[in-house]
């Protein structure tokens, strides 16, 4: 469960380096088994930043918890730069191929409209879209009523929509930006709720890594051993994760 919630973030974070004029997006994370969380993302100037925080109880005893910060930058979209605000280092990432977007051809879409709700202060299309090569099943209310749609609507990730997933939303009158998304995959129940997406200017400062040094490449959730890290996971046992959890805990200072 852990593994597979932190994959999902990680992939539903809005890299919007693309975004030219400056805004902020904030949306609330809720999942099965006592996991929750909160993802803010800023843009300004083509860079983007991704601050993801969550909680899970590994038992009741011994909770996990973790904050992630990625930042993207103009000169380089398809690298993303994980950043340890503890150890002041931080970590790349190929973003592109790692949680970049994976379409699917048109007719895997299977797109059902429910109706029409208002949903976290929006009037939105109601609809269940099914991925019939994947057979992930999610639930999206989506708008145009979103400040900046424009620009917004070129976004490409998994779960905000790809090129084909857009299409087959348009082909059913419910094309839009999802405000809110409920979804299962693989046995994670995951909902995420917008709270706010407004313009606004960034400070500079979000999108620099200046202060930083480059990982020595052992971090633990660093780059490419974060892939490795949740692979492994996902082999392991529930008393072996709970164990590699600790450990990871360890190495992070305690629980933040």
């Amino acid at each position: 469960m852990k593994t597979k919630l932190l994959s999902f973030l990680l992939a539903a974070s809005f890299s919007i380096n693309g975004f030219s004029q400056g805004f902020y997006m904030e949306y609330n994370i809720i999942a099965d088994k006592g996991a929750a969380g909160n993802m803010k993302t800023y843009a300004q100037d083509g860079n983007s930043r991704s601050e993801i925080s969550f909680s899970m109880a590994g038992s009741s005893a011994s909770p996990f918890s973790q904050n992630t910060v990625i930042l993207t930058l103009k000169e380089n979209a398809d690298k993303g730069y994980l950043l340890d605000d503890t150890r002041k280092t931080y970590s790349e990432m190929d973003m592109s191929k790692t949680y970049g977007p994976k379409d699917d051809k048109l007719e895997d879409y299977e797109v059902t409209v429910l109706g029409k709700e208002k949903v976290n202060g929006y009037n939105s299309n109601h609809v269940k879209l099914k991925n019939k090569k994947t057979n992930v099943v999610e639930e999206m209310w989506t708008t145009t009523e979103i400040a900046a749609y424009a620009e917004l609507e070129k976004i490409k990730t998994k779960y905000t929509g790809t090129e084909n997933m857009s299409k087959a939303l348009s082909a059913k009158g419910a094309e839009g930006f999802p405000v809110k998304i409920t979804i299962d995959e693989k046995g994670v129940l995951a909902s995420l709720n917008l709270v706010k997406a407004e313009k606004r200017n960034n400070p500079a400062s979000l999108f620099s890594l200046s202060g930083y040094t480059k990982s020595a490449g052992n971090d633990m959730l660093g780059g490419g051993n974060m892939q490795q890290m949740m692979q492994q996971m996902q082999n392991m046992s529930p008393e072996e994760r709970q164990k590699f959890i600790e450990q990871m805990k360890q190495q992070m200072g305690g629980s933040h």
